[in-house]
């Protein structure tokens, strides 16, 4: 009877990034979301400067008072930055203060889209532009409240004393989420709302 033949598993050499894997797990995510982002924006220019689709009859995106709702947003970018730094210098106060302002100028800017989608005079059945409009917006928008509830976490943990300068990967997880929830919202704004209209749309 022959002796059984022993196989060792391969060993494996993963490459290295140097990266924290929760951070390149992080970014394998974002990027996955930028390829979603960017395949509803695709069709968003294709129905509106290929095919010349406009918005229902008149109606005009309100891009004043949605730069103001922008402005909120990009400003929110810079307090949860400041959590961060107030970290850096072990100053704990700092950063839960930081992230208050952050969640409150993020759940303003949410309250202000959601009335703008109860006063703008078209529905997502009105037109294969208003349901981009609603898709692009709303699909947003759940990011938003997704990292509404990060930062909810966040506070929670700031109290609790888990950040430490040294090791504080979740918190700067948490602020390259929000960031890039930002980047998207300034592209999402400058395409839907600031560029020229072209024609009606036929009925």
């Amino acid at each position: 009877m022959s002796a059984a033949v022993e196989h060792n598993a391969p060993e494996v050499q993963p490459y290295r990034t140097g990266l924290n894997p929760n951070l390149m797990g992080l970014i394998i995510f974002l990027v996955s979301e930028l390829a979603l982002f960017g395949a509803f924006f695709m069709y968003y220019g294709h129905m509106r400067f290929i095919g010349k689709v406009d918005y229902p009859g008149a109606f005009h995106i309100p891009a004043n008072e949605t730069s103001i709702n922008t402005l909120i947003l990009v400003l929110s970018s810079f307090t949860a930055e400041f959590a961060l730094l107030a970290l850096l210098k072990r100053h704990n106060a700092g950063v839960f203060f930081s992230l208050l302002a952050t969640f409150i100028l993020g759940s303003i800017f949410l309250g202000l889209q959601v009335h703008e989608y109860m006063i703008l005079g078209f529905t997502p059945q009105d037109t294969a532009v208003g349901s981009i409009f609603f898709s692009l917006t709303g699909l947003h928008g759940l990011h938003v409240f997704v990292g509404l509830v990060l930062l909810l976490l966040a506070m929670i943990r700031t109290c609790t004393h888990k950040w430490t300068p040294e090791k504080h990967t979740g918190l700067l997880g948490i602020s390259v989420y929000w960031h890039f929830v930002d980047i998207v919202w300034v592209i999402l704004f400058t395409v839907v709302y600031c560029l020229p209209g072209t024609v009606t749309a036929p009925a």
